[in-house]
């Protein structure tokens, strides 16, 4: 591809990718619900040690707690279906039972919302008219992360984003972006896919050091904290991007092009809301400047050399990241 057409194309596509986030967070919007997960009220006491655990699919498993216990460990009590009348801006939600138990009669009961966010909502009993606080309690950790190496060897460097979830059990990563394969004849040469984590963790072991290694390497890391819904919105793109590898559909025959177009569309998947701001975006300029100035192989770094710098506050440091984790639920009526 020539040099015009190169800009050309991956300019366009850039700005098409992020043209709808800029609107956004000029006008922010309210945040939309998010109700899966694991919640306890704030009427749970030691005696009834509840908790409510709320699945995409429409079902409501009551667990009790158990002292040293993962959630997922947690004694299953019961299970209803719920629905919520709007579920990215609900003002009811009803339960359906059906054999009826201490905590829901057989048959629809209907709360009221009258308030609701990240990490609480509050419901009324149209009936009784009692109300209760709802608190979200944390059973996972979500974190993308870029990590980038360049070095004198152009087979040391790689550019890589990496989602990470925990649960206290076990830590998944998936992880695509570009790296120098050597093939058969012994050329070198970049390729986009999956990289393995011997590499990246190399990467992350080694950048937040000041200078460069013995043989000339730099790595660059950028690394954000997501709650889970935006998590699974920006893994959508790992997703797609995933699926285009393993079929031979990436949009771009270079590697360097797919790289950095992938690694917009991934932050793009994680939308402010309301005075949630949780990445700051490259502007359309920003990602002009870099390709207009920087050769191929300079992009994708400099990419997230840039998204770092505007980030320092956001970035989770290796000194912060939770390496070993485990949630840490509190007995009702504590």
């Amino acid at each position: 591809m020539k040099r015009a057409g190169f800009l050309n194309s991956i300019v366009f596509l850039l700005v098409a990718a992020t043209s709808g986030a800029f609107v956004q967070s000029n006008n922010p919007k309210a945040c939309p619900f998010n109700i899966s997960g694991l919640w306890r009220s704030d009427t749970a006491t030691e005696t009834t040690r509840l908790f409510f655990s709320f699945s995409t699919e429409g079902h409501v498993t009551l667990l009790e707690y158990s002292p040293d216990a993962l959630p997922q460990d947690f004694e299953v009590i019961t299970s209803v279906t719920y629905k919520l009348d709007k579920p990215s801006a609900p003002v009811q939600v009803e339960f359906t039972a059906m054999r009826g138990d201490d905590v829901f009669p057989k048959g629809v009961t209907a709360w009221k919302i009258v308030q609701y966010g990240d990490d609480s909502f509050t419901t009324v009993d149209p009936v009784s008219g009692a109300q209760t606080r709802w608190v979200r309690e944390q059973t996972h950790r979500y974190f993308l992360t870029f990590a980038a190496r360049r070095g004198s060897a152009s087979q040391a460097n790689a550019a890589v984003a990496i989602w990470t979830s925990m649960d206290g059990r076990e830590t998944k990563t998936e992880a695509l972006g570009i790296q120098m394969i050597r093939d058969a004849a012994g050329k070198v040469a970049p390729i986009f896919g999956p990289v393995a984590s011997e590499v990246y963790d190399r990467i992350i072991e080694d950048s937040e050091r000041d200078k460069k290694n013995l043989k000339g390497e730099e790595s660059l890391l950028a690394r954000f904290e997501l709650t889970e819904a935006e998590f699974e919105t920006a893994r959508e793109t790992f997703l797609k991007w995933d699926k285009n590898v393993s079929t031979h559909k990436l949009p771009h025959s270079d590697a360097y092009l797919n790289a950095v177009e992938f690694f917009s569309r991934a932050v793009e998947g994680v939308r402010p809301c309301g005075d949630n701001v949780k990445i700051n975006k490259l502007t359309q300029r920003e990602l002009e400047e870099i390709i207009a100035k920087l050769n191929p192989p300079q992009q994708p770094f400099e990419y997230i050399s840039l998204m770092r710098k505007k980030n320092e506050v956001q970035h989770v440091t290796n000194s912060m990241y939770p390496w070993v984790w485990r949630p840490l639920i509190q007995q009702p009526g504590h």
